[in-house]
């Protein structure tokens, strides 16, 4: 592998982080609030596997202790699921659905089959197969327990787990940043150290659309880079609403020391696919990183 930089359209890590946030941007629009994605994986957990033990559907939904333990806690407080001990060993406690809690399940699941649906819209029956199965082994998810999943139909359906797979990828890539990246930068501010590498000195705007960063979020990562003496910004001469943004000698070195850390992380994470499953897989997220973009 050369020491070139990985270009941010064509990391897979970015590309998956771009994938989540188009999930919860659908999400929002065709389920709401009422359940967010981890909770209803965890109440379809309960679907599949009624009466399972709490660590086993923390497992199910790739929920870790301490979140399965709060959200396990805020679902039975609102009477969605039913908890009670194992009398067969008292520090396991065991999760069934109550009948509010499958009325629910069965209400939103139109919605996430919308979702999933909507994720999936770019590509043919073919590619969305691919993309399932790339993302399966990018998450470490053993293939007998894809194969569950998709089984439990009409409860979970292949559509319902793209959004699943591409949440567990995403908690790969985190760990993966991690142990192997850069305890220095965050993957997003990497990723906008990355794109003003690839386009110096343009606007704060294009940077975080480069960067898939909201206007907010944006604005408070790149004022903390500047502090670092990361980022240099200066008004637009011929804009002052805008403000032009270019890497410092400190942000370019800093970008070519954590190099080999990040383009190990990509390579990580595609490990279990071959080189053609890898270009394939990288480009199907790419066209589904594209619904982010918004519409001319």
């Amino acid at each position: 592998m050369t020491g070139s930089p990985l270009r941010l359209s064509q990391a897979p890590g970015q590309l998956i982080r771009i994938a989540q946030q188009v999930h919860t941007r659908l999400w929002a629009e065709y389920v709401g609030h009422e359940l967010t994605a981890p909770q209803y994986a965890a109440l379809i957990a309960l679907a599949v596997e009624p009466g399972a033990d709490q660590r086993t559907v923390g497992e199910r939904a790739s929920l870790d202790k301490a979140t399965m333990a709060e959200m396990v806690g805020r679902l039975v407080r609102r009477g969605l699921v039913l908890r009670r001990r194992d009398p067969a060993d008292g520090r396991r406690k065991l999760l069934t659905l109550s009948p509010l809690g499958t009325q629910l399940v069965a209400d939103v699941s139109p919605g996430v089959a919308r979702v999933q649906q909507g994720l999936l819209e770019p590509l043919t029956e073919a590619q969305r197969c691919e993309l399932m199965t790339g993302l399966a082994r990018m998450a470490r998810m053993e293939d007998v327990a894809l194969e569950t999943m998709v089984e439990a139909r009409p409860i979970l359906d292949a559509p319902r787990v793209v959004g699943y797979l591409i949440r567990v990828a995403q908690q790969v890539h985190t760990r993966l940043w991690a142990e192997q990246a850069s305890a220095e930068l965050t993957a997003p501010q990497h990723a906008v150290l990355a794109a003003l590498a690839e386009e110096p000195g343009i606007d704060q705007r294009t940077v975080g659309e480069r960067a898939s960063l909201d206007k907010a979020t944006m604005a408070e990562l790149v004022s903390r880079l500047v502090r670092r003496g990361l980022v240099l910004r200066r008004r637009d001469p011929a804009d002052g609403r805008r403000n032009l943004l270019a890497l410092s000698p400190a942000g370019a070195n800093l970008l070519d020391q954590v190099g080999p850390g990040v383009r190990a992380v990509q390579a990580h994470l595609l490990s279990p696919l071959d080189q053609p499953e890898r270009e394939r897989v990288v480009e199907l997220l790419a066209a589904v990183a594209r619904l982010s973009e918004p519409v001319e």
